[in-house]
């Protein structure tokens, strides 16, 4: 029997962000502010590949894994908003969830091994074509069919991103909630302790840092300006003695290894670590202090602790039916399954795709710089790609539209968008998709009643005492100290490394 449904009601709009609905149909539809993926206000061309060729391919992501659902993302004032939406009648959603759900259990026995012989393949092949591409010697009528077909290879890249992540957290998900049922008094964060995984690749690019760290931490040339200097003034104070070259090299080495990757998964203007290595260079100078912690030792702790708990479940449930202790170890090993590649597919397609798509615009960007179209390169991303493909075959000036985009964007900068836009349909569906997606993306931050109390999201339980450090993005990540609390917005799989010195809340 379906539920009945509560009749759509407009969300109300604060008088600081009213909404100009270019597309009516847009207004019919329930978005959310994901602050989780961009807290700022996002570039034009940021806005523009998520409206297109993201939602393109989240699309076909969520058909894929079976979902009567879409993912709509476009950019209001600034904002990135996204809006799940039903792909079939209200009358038949029901029965389509029934179905969804039944997809996604039947994929978990095959998921890890479809990651690794289907759908990664696929996605170190687009990763090959934009490697092999050169950027620099190729025409201009070159150039803008690489955009056009990297634009089609970053749809493909979130079909499989959908395909793959919604089964992920369903996953994790369901597992909470059978955790939650079966042992009375626990909580969220005690059942995603079961899950801690015993690798991925945020935690491979934290045991690189700190084997790099290690590697110079008692060679003065190197270690001294690392530990005394900002990372900018350090890089160019090194003096080019061998150890020196060597270990410019190593850090090289190491970044186009692992760092195509930056602050967030949306904006194409932050530079990843190929093209700004602070975040790499803050990470090595708190590795070399002397009670800096070997992050796989800290890892290793975790691990046993994890598997105490799950020692101690198993024998709670000792007693118990043998379909609960089945569906247990089933879910437990889906959950644990989902956790690697929740990271691991980040690196792939959240983080390599926006760093290679980033690639090709800045090259774009280069050439509309040299013809005076656009003043500095980096301008490319308060464009579009018709403006973009404008300028390039027919030149032109854009800078002021450029100045009055920045101008835009630092307005609003200042104003807080409210949590949700458009019309209200209620809470989402009651099953484990509505469930996981609700988890993944939180709901708006609960607003403490004493002054003095801040209220945030923890990533871990447990009580920490130390010093609060508010941290707006990766790159202030230098001012964070061991045994400093991180206070962010939102983190990402980038910030990892700024993890192993303190606790974090959102």
């Amino acid at each position: 029997m379906a539920h009945e449904q509560p009749e759509p009601k407009p969300f109300p709009l604060p008088p600081h962000f009213p909404v100009d609905w270019s597309n009516p149909e847009d207004e019919k539809k329930a978005w959310m502010y994901d602050r989780s993926h961009a807290a700022a206000p996002i570039t034009p061309m940021t806005g523009w590949v998520a409206a297109n060729p993201w939602t393109e391919g989240t699309a076909r992501g969520f058909k894929n894994a079976g979902q009567p659902i879409s993912l709509f993302c476009d950019r209001f004032n600034t904002y990135y908003f996204n809006s799940p939406h039903p792909t079939v009648p209200p009358e038949e959603m029901e029965e389509a969830g029934l179905h969804a759900e039944a997809t996604l259990k039947a994929l978990h026995p095959v998921f890890n091994d479809r990651w690794e012989n289907e759908w990664l393949p696929r996605v170190m092949a687009h990763h090959e074509v934009w490697k092999s591409f050169d950027l620099e010697g190729a025409s201009h009528a070159e150039l803008l069919a690489h955009m056009d077909d990297s634009f089609e290879r970053y749809a493909d890249l979130w079909d499989i991103h959908f395909h793959v992540s919604v089964p992920v957290l369903v996953a994790i998900s369901m597992f909470v909630d059978m955790y939650l049922d079966l042992f009375e008094g626990s909580s969220e964060l005690d059942a995603l302790e079961l899950l801690k995984v015993d690798h991925n690749l945020s935690l491979e690019v934290g045991y690189q840092l700190w084997d790099l760290a290690q590697k110079y931490k008692d060679t003065p040339s190197v270690a001294n300006p690392i530990r005394t200097k900002s990372t900018n003034a350090a890089m160019s104070s090194f003096v080019g003695t061998v150890e020196v070259r060597q270990f410019l090299e190593d850090l090289k080495a190491l970044v186009n290894e692992y760092g195509r990757r930056a602050d967030g998964v949306i904006e194409l203007a932050s530079p990843s670590w190929t093209e700004d290595p602070t975040p790499a260079l803050t990470a090595i100078r708190e590795n070399m202090a002397p009670n800096a912690k070997h992050p796989r030792a800290n890892h290793d702790e975790q691990i046993k602790e994890r598997d105490a708990v799950i020692a101690a479940a198993r024998e709670k449930l000792a007693n118990h039916p043998d379909d609960a202790k089945g569906a247990f170890e089933m879910f437990l090993a889906a959950g644990r399954s989902g956790s690697q590649v929740q990271e691991d597919h980040n690196f792939w397609i959240d983080q390599g795709g926006l760093h290679h798509v980033r690639q090709v615009l800045l090259a774009l960007g280069d050439r509309l710089a040299a013809k005076g179209v656009i003043a500095d390169r980096g301008d490319v991303f308060y464009l579009v790609p018709d403006t973009v493909r404008s300028g390039i075959l027919d030149g032109g000036d854009f800078q002021q539209q450029i100045a009055d985009e920045k101008t835009e964007m630092e307005k609003w900068a200042k104003i807080s968008p409210p949590p949700f836009i458009g019309t209200d349909y209620g809470p989402p569906p009651d099953n484990p998709v509505g469930k996981a997606i609700g988890r993944f993306f939180g709901g708006p931050p609960s607003i403490s009643e004493e002054a003095d109390l801040v209220t945030g999201t923890p990533v871990s339980a447990g009580v920490a005492r130390g010093t609060a450090r508010i941290i707006m993005n990766i790159q202030q990540g230098t001012r964070l100290k061991q045994g400093d609390i991180l206070v962010a917005p939102t983190t990402a799989p980038p910030w990892t490394p700024l993890r192993y010195r303190g606790g974090s809340c959102d």
